[in-house]
């Protein structure tokens, strides 16, 4: 090898180590920062909904994420039903462990026995750990918590069995970059309120702000043609392998032992609305579940083939548009009237 080749052969591993060591002194000054930075606050629960509850004192309430937030209207729910109370929780970015808390902290702790219906997506009630990771995660699931949830710290926490997310758990606590991520919500969220002030200069900050919110509403958003083309959905895992680790199997219990009667209702999801059928595992899972549900006595419906949710129903994802909020819980009552007895 020639002189040069050899200078050459050298700069570049020099180049290679300096960017090399570069990145691991920013990857460690990152780390100390949000180590540095005083962890967050915990969100208090929200007594709303409990507040909500007790206020109704429901025959019926329909729990769930924004896949029940988009669909039913209370007011309209109510008169279909002849005027029977019903409360609709539609807690946006929620999974099983919200719908858990929900149960435990708000319906149960009303002192009421409404029935409940519980509104699901594909393998939601067995993956514990879904929409709780995060600042954002963190505090949706805060809000429905008491001080002291040892179910819940026990069952978040990923068993050996899933090393990938055991990774991603340490991760989070050696290092908390959310905590860096709060601080640039802030500003994001102070560029918004400043920037609104030239789109809405004779408004009061409230009336900026809930025009922000009306104007950014899961069901205002339009669906994309990425959108509209069926999900890639992974084959779900065994259920019997996972069903001890989720927080179904208390679900079932605190409603047996609170005599609340419970009902699961899998909703139809854009890739079902558009004619993609059950892979063999999902058919494999949703009957295992089905059978486990009514094996500890509660019921079950899976609305995967129901004809009358149409693909022009939906918005952005699985989200029904909020023109038709009214027109679906009315052909939801028609359709599935059966589900309130």
């Amino acid at each position: 090898m020639q002189g040069s080749e050899v200078s050459e052969t050298r700069s570049g591993w020099l180049r290679l180590g300096i960017f090399v060591a570069l990145f691991a002194l920013s990857g460690a000054i990152m780390i100390a920062l949000s180590q540095s930075l005083p962890p967050p606050h915990r969100s208090p629960f929200n007594a709303h909904w409990l507040d909500q509850v007790r206020k109704t004192k429901p025959d019926f309430v329909l729990l769930g994420n924004s896949m029940v937030q988009t669909r039913f209207d209370e007011p309209t729910l109510r008169k279909l039903l002849h005027l029977r109370p019903v409360s609709v929780l539609g807690l946006i970015g929620t999974a099983s462990s919200g719908w858990y808390l929900a149960l435990k902290n708000v319906i149960v702790a009303s002192d009421y026995h409404p029935r409940v219906l519980l509104f699901f997506r594909e393998q939601e009630l067995t993956e514990p750990r879904k929409w709780t990771h995060g600042s954002k995660g963190r505090h949706r699931v805060e809000q429905l918590s008491l001080a002291e949830e040892p179910l819940l710290a026990r069952k978040l926490a990923p068993p050996p069995s899933e090393p990938i997310e055991l990774l991603s758990w340490w991760r989070e606590r050696l290092m908390p970059f959310e905590r860096l991520h709060e601080r640039s919500d802030l500003l994001v969220d102070f560029a918004g309120k400043s920037l609104s002030r030239l789109a809405y200069r004779k408004a009061d900050e409230r009336t900026r702000m809930r025009r922000i919110n009306e104007l950014f509403a899961l069901g205002n958003l339009r669906s994309t043609d990425a959108a509209s083309e069926p999900a890639v959905v992974p084959e779900p895992q065994v259920f019997g392998s996972v069903v001890a680790g989720s927080f179904l199997p208390d679900m079932l219990e605190l409603a047996a032992a609170n005599q609340i009667p419970l009902t699961f209702v899998r909703v139809r999801t854009r890739p079902a609305a558009a004619g993609v059928p059950k892979t063999r595992g999902e058919q494999r899972y949703d009957a295992d579940l089905e059978r486990y549900v009514r094996a500890h006595g509660a019921e079950f419906y899976d609305m995967h083939d129901t004809a009358w949710e149409t693909l022009d129903m939906y918005a952005e994802g699985d989200h029904i548009s909020s023109r038709l909020t009214r027109k679906y819980t009315e052909l939801f009552v028609e359709h599935m009237g059966q589900i309130f007895h």
